[in-house]
């Protein structure tokens, strides 16, 4: 779409007015609003993501940039979304308990609203009960959730599976649940949506309220999973320790140190939710991202290895989460 490399120009120095300029010229040349969502606000938001983990944007630049576009997410919704509908229910629109990143669910919430439907949106890392209380008073003819971080899984299925119970539909997508349904079916979810065009798709076929499913199977490390997210943070606490200890002087510059303990509480999380879904993919997935981070970063080579050794060593007498980590 033309018109993007001023606009990321306008969003890389947080000039919130000049990146709406660029965005209403867009729309006056033709594009339509989920045009702007998808090939403005996510396609920047993924380099962003991308600049930060290759080390060149600090976490700062990446905040601001992240604010200008959800400013531009909620411009763009008030000058472009059409009147709902009132005979319906609402939609209920939120990012998973624990998951921080409320643009891709703001997206979603706007994205609905411009296509005439009733949203009520949580934002961010919704409590859990309070989330479920919501529900039972809205009685929403669907929630939707965002999950960007795939260590956010874990801890998920309880909540999806009550809500299951209660036969109202669940749909989910964002970059955590990968690139098909198979973590969101293991968690319990009606639907996996990767876009806004397949939400549109999936409501158009969810039925009013949900037949009685069957109970979900506990996949074979459910149990070591639920032990794990227990134990998390001693655990993510103990690898840095260990991993400090022996890296020494060898450590270098401070730089990669400044993200490495939130790095390792993510691979605990990540451990954690591939036990409960049963996909070892999110090992393999996380290794290759934890890799790439300290490389950028300018970590000593051994770091990675030692990361990966200390939490296994941790997790001896939990063959399942060996198996996994073995595996990757």
């Amino acid at each position: 779409m033309s018109g993007w490399d001023d606009y990321w120009t306008a969003l890389a120095e947080g000039d919130r007015d000049l990146a709406i300029t660029f965005i209403q010229r867009a729309l006056d040349e033709g594009a339509a609003p989920r045009e702007v969502l998808d090939e403005f606000v996510l396609e920047a938001q993924h380099r962003i993501g991308e600049l930060w983990l290759e080390g060149e944007w600090t976490v700062a630049q990446e905040h601001e940039a992240t604010a200008v576009s959800e400013s531009l997410v909620h411009w763009l919704a008030s000058v472009t979304s059409r009147s709902p509908t009132l005979d319906g229910r609402a939609l209920l629109v939120s990012c998973l308990p624990g998951e921080r990143h409320a643009l891709p669910a703001l997206v979603v919430a706007e994205g609905l609203r411009m296509e005439g439907h009733r949203v009520h949106y949580l934002g961010a890392d919704p409590e859990p009960s309070s989330l479920l209380s919501e529900v039972l008073d809205l009685g929403p003819r669907a929630v939707l959730f965002s999950g960007s971080l795939t260590s956010a899984l874990g801890t998920q299925k309880s909540m999806l599976v009550s809500l299951r119970a209660l036969g109202v539909p669940v749909v989910v997508g964002g970059q955590a649940f990968g690139l098909d349904a198979r973590r969101a079916r293991s968690l319990g979810a009606t639907a996996y949506a990767p876009s806004i065009e397949a939400v549109v798709e999936v409501l158009d076929r969810l039925p009013a309220r949900l037949p009685r499913l069957p109970d979900l199977e506990t996949v074979p490390g459910e149990a070591e999973g639920a032990w794990l997210e227990d134990a998390r943070p001693e655990l993510a606490a103990y690898v840095v320790r260990q991993v400090r200890r022996r890296v020494g002087d060898e450590g270098g510059t401070p730089d990669w140190w400044t993200d490495y303990e939130s790095n390792v509480d993510h691979l605990v999380g990540c451990l954690g939710a591939a036990l409960v879904t049963g996909d070892d993919t999110i090992m393999l997935e996380v290794r290759e991202w934890m890799a790439r981070m300290l490389t950028r970063r300018d970590a000593p080579p051994t770091v990675m290895e030692l990361t990966w050794d200390t939490l296994a060593g941790r997790v001896r007498g939990h063959p399942m989460a060996r198996l996994l980590l073995a595996s990757a």
